[in-house]
């Protein structure tokens, strides 16, 4: 799968706006919005940015994004590799990105520190 589509399918599965990526990279919507598109493309460093900040918002999109990226099936499975991957340090981001999922798309009243 191209980049742009794996990262566009992370960010839909896992429910982060182009807008909340945006500002945890700190990135410019436009960019995001043009990246998202496949109409401008990422340098490695903000790829890497991208990511960092997609991984915050949702633990375990970046490894989900990568097995896209690879050409795996993504989603079998990943859940159980992910909370047996993740650290102690992360349950609680875990834990926020899962109550914020559960809330409406508009309404997300967590942040994850």
């Amino acid at each position: 799968m191209l980049i742009y589509k794996a990262f566009n399918k992370t960010l839909e599965t896992y429910g982060i706006s182009g807008k909340a990526i945006a500002q945890a990279a700190n990135a410019s919507e436009s960019f995001v919005s043009q990246f998202r598109r496949g109409k401008k493309g990422a340098t490695d460093e903000m790829l890497d940015k991208l990511l960092g900040a997609m991984q915050t918002l949702a633990p375990g999109s970046r490894r989900y994004f990568c097995s896209l990226v690879a050409g795996e099936s993504g989603r079998e499975g990943s859940l159980l590799n992910a909370i047996d991957s993740i650290s102690e340090e992360e349950i609680p981001q875990l834990l926020i990105a899962i109550a914020n999922r559960w809330q409406s798309p508009q309404k997300q009243v967590l942040q994850v520190r």
